[in-house]
């Protein structure tokens, strides 16, 4: 019966979960797929973060490397809004599971895939501290 609700109306047998666990209730619990949850739980939070700082540093390179004017603010309030979708995301063990240098290399690609001639450092030239500045 878990097994079949999960299948058939996620929503319902997410409720019933929570309301078991709320009671204790051992029995009612479908391991298999509550574990499977909270771990894709945990997988969404970490991409949600990684994308969003993707996000935060292709805006920042443009604003560090292109002559834009005219975008310039534009760039800045994306950033502005990414960064607070981060904040009311990050916790102290998803700091922990940034990986910066790897995020900042995807970003960078993509940077480079629509401006070719950019002179974009190969290394990532931020932290994670710097690229959560707000523009005033």
């Amino acid at each position: 019966m878990k097994s079949n609700l999960y299948e058939t109306d996620f929503v319902e047998w997410a409720f019933n979960q929570a309301f078991a666990l709320s009671r204790h209730d051992i029995n009612g619990l479908d391991w298999d797929h509550l574990k499977e949850e909270i771990e894709n739980l945990g997988r969404e939070q970490i991409n949600a973060v990684n994308s969003l700082l993707k996000q935060v540093i292709i805006h920042r390179l443009k604003l560090d490397y292109l002559n834009d004017e005219i975008n310039r603010n534009h760039w800045e309030s994306e950033i502005n809004s990414f960064v607070d979708q981060i904040e009311d995301r990050l916790t102290a063990t998803l700091i922990k599971k940034i990986d910066l240098p790897k995020i900042y290399t995807r970003s960078r690609r993509d940077v480079l895939k629509q401006y070719p001639k950019l002179n974009i450092p190969k290394d990532c030239p931020y932290n994670l501290d710097s690229l959560l500045v707000i523009f005033d």
